[in-house]
């Protein structure tokens, strides 16, 4: 009896063991991260990508925003909810400091953001989404590997799940890419 624990035991380790040297985005190979005020960013360069996974302390809409001037001013917003089987990110662009609008509202912009998926537990909602690094559209900010951008976070009260809702928190920090 003692043998099969042993081996059991050991094909159980060899299995945890391959599943951490996968590089994947629940793996802390090759990302980055960052955590400000119940926020949490982790972010790679792909190519000429930058995937990303954002967890906010919200069950309504978070949203992260790249390169702006202050607060949500001139930033590439991704904003996503959870809404219970259906996931929804869309790229938006800081107008001014409290108002965001979608890329494709805006003429000459397009949505830039793919790859998109997410889910909701324990009060929090988490979004995976890939972005170019520069996509050419006039309302996302070009990002280069290597330089430092402001960024800025914000999730609206639980249970907002649209595009519309006023955020309940926001704040600031910086990152580099």
């Amino acid at each position: 009896m003692k043998k099969y624990y042993m081996i059991s035991l050991a094909l159980f380790s060899l299995m945890v063991l391959s599943m951490a040297c996968e590089d994947g985005p629940f793996n802390p190979n090759g990302w980055s991260t960052t955590s400000h005020e119940g926020f949490v960013l982790k972010w790679r360069v792909q190519g000429s990508n930058l995937e990303a996974e954002l967890k906010g302390p919200s069950t309504g809409w978070i949203a992260v925003g790249f390169a702006g001037s202050y607060m949500m001013h001139n930033s590439n917003i991704i904003i996503g909810y959870v809404s219970g089987f259906s996931v929804n990110i869309r790229d938006d662009f800081g107008v001014d400091t409290n108002t965001h609008v979608s890329d494709s509202d805006l003429q000459g912009g397009e949505q830039n953001v793919s790859h998109k998926s997410g889910h909701e537990d324990s009060g929090t909602t988490t979004i995976y989404f890939t972005i170019p690094l520069d996509s050419g559209d006039l309302y996302d900010n070009a990002l280069s590997e290597g330089q430092s951008y402001n960024i800025v976070f914000a999730c609206s009260a639980d249970g907002a799940d649209n595009f519309t809702s006023n955020y309940t928190t926001i704040t600031n920090t910086s990152i580099t890419i």
